[in-house]
C-alpha cells in the first residue's frame, strides 16, 4: 500500500473517536515544504511538516499565541506548539493569563514562553495569583 500524499488546502473528515481532522497548510514553512530560513540548505525539507506542506490537526484547535500562529519564534521552531502554529482548543472555563496578559510570552523576555501558562496564554478560571 502506497502512503497517502496530503495536498494543501483545508479538509475536514471524521477522526478517531469522533474527533474532527483538519489538514491545514504548514504554518512554519507557509506551505512550501522547505526550510523557511534556509539554514541547512535552500533545498532542505521543513522540519515541522517533513516537506509534505500540510499538517493534520485532530480535534478543535486555536492559533498559538506565543508564536502568533507562525510556528516560529525568531529562527527557532516554537516550543509551545512545536512549530505547528496551533494548540488544542481550551477546555473548560479559562481566562487570559495574568502574568503575560494572554500573549504567551515571558514578561521579561518575549523569546521565552510564559512560565505560568506555559505559553498558551490561558489559565483555568479558578487559578489564583501566586
Amino acid at each position: 500500500m502506497s502512503p497517502r500524499v496530503l495536498e494543501p488546502g483545508p479538509r475536514t473528515a471524521a477522526g478517531t473517536a469522533g474527533q474532527e481532522v483538519h489538514d491545514v497548510p504548514c504554518s512554519f514553512c507557509r506551505g512550501t515544504g522547505k526550510d523557511p530560513f534556509g539554514i541547512m540548505s535552500a533545498l532542505s525539507a521543513c522540519c515541522v511538516c517533513g516537506g509534505k506542506r500540510v499538517l493534520r490537526l485532530h480535534g478543535p484547535h486555536r492559533g498559538c499565541p506565543h508564536c502568533n500562529h507562525t510556528g516560529a519564534v525568531g529562527t527557532f521552531t516554537c516550543g509551545v506548539c512545536r512549530g505547528t502554529g496551533f494548540l488544542p482548543a481550551a477546555v473548560g472555563r479559562t481566562v487570559a493569563c495574568p502574568d503575560c496578559g494572554g500573549t504567551g510570552d515571558s514578561p521579561g523576555n518575549p523569546q521565552l514562553s510564559c512560565l505560568r501558562c506555559r505559553g498558551q496564554g490561558l489559565v483555568s478560571a479558578g487559578t489564583r495569583s501566586a
